[in-house]
């Protein structure tokens, strides 16, 4: 995730954030953390990503509860299927070597970070077949990105894969090795595949267009792409989702102090409730007296910070020029309230 990326930690071996801000700067250092460790954690640096990975869940929560007024909803199309088994039912001859299945494109829009969700998929094979690997390929480089495991007499099976799209085209090939008799299933029925004597692809909606596809692939390439009328005994259901996470870390730069100040606030909590009953270190004394009353000091600072960092934020930023994930683009004014 990109907030690895906005606030690091020195002296821990990590590499340095792409902002040059570091937890440092707010006097926590990895001395100081490794003071604060329990069994949970085997180092300082390890309770410093921990926390962090939190508190980006927070800020971003924060921002998203805020905006939420200026938000539509994040399922832009809902439950759409491809591949649809033909009126005339006839078996496909096997084709042992090759992988085939479904094509989907999400053609190249400038507006909208979206995602496609795929939630279940079927392969019409026999109940009695092994469970057999479903592979999705990213056309544009060629990258394996997933390897299913598709169990054997399912049916719909869940799968709950995202793939993020990020303004750009997404090119995707979900593939089986085809070694069984399926039945024709066409990617949308009332379409013409095979006009004028070419296979076209089918418009399932505003984002995603659908083509069957056979291509070779050794385990390192893929050759001999071409698209089909067919998808192999493949169907798939799927909606297109607004990429939230995308568009946060997109703003990551704007978002790095909130964060660090976050940060900060879960790592003194941390020490104030876990870590004087359970830290690996009793060698320093943390929970009584002057250094009790110092962090709580610390974390409430941290504290009115990460509210100013945000409410100052949000006062002056702009929405997305987005009309299918956001109601408009004015400047957007919001006062925040910690706990």
């Amino acid at each position: 995730m990109c907030y690895q990326s906005l606030v690091g930690l020195q002296n821990c071996g990590n590499p340095e954030p792409a902002t040059g801000l570091f937890i440092d700067d707010l006097g926590i250092n990895t001395t100081m953390l490794g003071q604060f460790i329990t069994d949970q954690y085997s180092k300082g640096s390890e309770l410093f990503d921990g926390k962090l990975a939190f508190a980006w869940r927070k800020v971003t929560t924060d921002v998203l509860n805020r905006l939420s007024p200026n938000m539509k909803a994040d399922t832009i199309i809902e439950n759409k299927r491809v591949g649809q088994l033909q009126k005339d039912y006839t078996s496909i001859q096997t084709q042992t070597g090759s992988y085939a299945g479904i094509r989907l494109t999400i053609t190249p829009n400038t507006k909208s970070f979206v995602e496609l969700y795929i939630s279940e998929l079927s392969i019409a094979i026999a109940e009695s077949t092994v469970n057999t690997n479903v592979l999705i390929f990213d056309l544009q480089t060629g990258n394996l990105l997933e390897t299913i495991d598709y169990l054997t007499g399912s049916v719909d099976q869940f799968i709950g894969k995202a793939i993020q799209s990020k303004k750009r085209k997404l090119d995707l090939a979900i593939v089986w090795e085809f070694t069984e008799n399926v039945p024709n299933m066409i990617p949308k029925k009332g379409h013409c595949y095979d006009c004028s004597g070419k296979v076209r692809e089918a418009h399932i909606c505003p984002f995603v267009d659908a083509i069957g596809v056979t291509l070779d692939w050794n385990g390192t390439a893929i050759s001999n792409l071409s698209n089909s009328k067919f998808t192999a005994g493949m169907s798939l259901q799927y909606n297109i989702n607004c990429d939230r996470s995308a568009w946060l870390c997109s703003i990551g730069g704007l978002l790095a102090m909130p964060l660090a100040y976050a940060t900060a606030v879960e790592i003194y909590n941390y020490a104030l409730t876990v870590s004087p009953s359970q830290r690996v270190n009793t060698a320093v004394v943390i929970n009584k007296g002057n250094d009790m009353e110092g962090m709580i000091t610390a974390r409430d600072i941290a504290a009115e910070q990460y509210d100013l960092e945000l409410k100052a934020l949000l006062q002056n930023m702009r929405l997305p020029d987005d009309p299918n994930c956001w109601s408009c683009r004015n400047a957007s004014k919001y006062v925040t309230a910690l706990p």
